[in-house]
């Protein structure tokens, strides 16, 4: 699924978005720079669904928003995806040597220790980009 353009201005990109499944996460990326990835990342196929993303990153870099910040809230991940996210976040660190802000929210449940661990590894990797680990508490039905 390639990014759309509008067509009320075929030069402006429209937002992406993808519905969740049993194992691909939902995706919300405006061109306001609002970008977000929830629920379940634990397909076989991360590079098939994760290349959509890319190429309408690709895209937006050509006009991004002043401040981009991705939001993330992940029920499961696997390794597969973790990597796919890696290059992401390469991304928004292309973004920021550009001059661009960018900050990335992880949203993890307080008793989420291995998402907690990730979130934690990730900013210890990234350093030039801001990671906020945000505990968050689950309703429970």
């Amino acid at each position: 699924m390639p990014y759309t353009l509008s067509p009320e201005n075929p030069e402006r990109m429209e937002s992406l978005i993808i519905h969740a499944t049993c194992n691909t996460p939902a995706v919300s990326f405006s061109t306001d720079g609002k970008l977000s990835i929830s629920g379940r990342s634990i397909t076989t196929k991360t590079w098939g669904f994760y290349n959509t993303l890319f190429s309408w990153l690709e895209e937006y870099a050509k006009d991004p928003a002043p401040v981009t910040v991705l939001d993330l809230e992940f029920e499961v991940l696997n390794v597969d995806s973790l990597g796919r996210l890696m290059d992401l976040f390469r991304f928004l660190t292309r973004l920021r040597r550009a001059g661009f802000e960018a900050e990335i929210n992880w949203y993890f449940e307080k008793e989420d220790e291995d998402m907690t661990d990730v979130a934690a590894m990730v900013s210890e990797i990234l350093g030039t980009i801001p990671v906020n680990g945000i505990c968050i508490e689950k309703d429970v039905a």
